[in-house]
């Protein structure tokens, strides 16, 4: 049973909502520490960024991931050549709410047995740490492209943001670690999910 809730968890984690789970049933959407509003702005950021590129003839929009964090852009993915990496930024930087852009595209081809590879490290690295109990794993994302993790989100100290990289860096297949994870102290309080925990004696 704890299997299951973990991959349904990580599932929805990875495509952009995260279910909270409760007696062992998936009840809603949790709540990020980044907020319900900043959750909402960059949710509505990247649907633009996505739908720009779907309308571009000068992207290969099912070829790049975009995350966003607080306003800012990374791209993950590949492209045929240097000018579509240009272009996917460009669009990027021209949607309003827009902060900055950081693209980590590669000028490559990627396999579907690749694809799937980079979809399975990205699992095992979010439920590694979705179980470690000094790194709040609700608050990273998890993008592989290539064998390469990138990780993005919030951290209340560099010792969970370097943490994080460590846990990450250990999956079997990954090559290297790229971390954009913030560290932001001020904004770390408790997840509706931790709120619903019993308290240990």
């Amino acid at each position: 049973m704890a299997r299951g809730w973990m991959v349904a968890l990580v599932v929805g984690l990875l495509s952009g909502c995260a279910p909270i789970v409760g007696g062992g049933v998936v009840t809603g959407v949790s709540v990020e520490r980044r907020g319900t509003v900043e959750m909402v702005e960059d949710l509505w950021v990247s649907n633009k960024i996505r739908s720009a590129y779907i309308e571009s003839d000068k992207v290969s929009w099912g070829n790049v991931n975009v995350t966003v964090f607080r306003g800012k852009v990374l791209l993950t993915g590949t492209a045929a050549n240097e000018e579509e990496v240009q272009e996917s930024v460009r669009i990027a930087k021209a949607i309003r709410g827009v902060r900055a852009v950081h693209s980590e595209l590669k000028v490559q081809y990627a396999s579907a047995q690749e694809l799937a590879e980079d979809t399975w490290i990205s699992t095992q690295v979010k439920m590694m740490l979705l179980r470690d109990e000094q790194v709040r794993g609700l608050d990273i994302h998890v993008d592989t492209t290539k064998n390469v993790v990138y990780l993005t989100g919030l951290a209340a100290s560099i010792q969970e943001r370097d943490r994080a990289a460590r846990i990450a860096s250990v999956v079997k297949g990954v090559k290297e670690v790229v971390s954009y994870i913030e560290v932001d102290p001020e904004s770390y309080k408790p997840t509706p999910l931790e709120e619903s925990e019993p308290s240990k004696p």
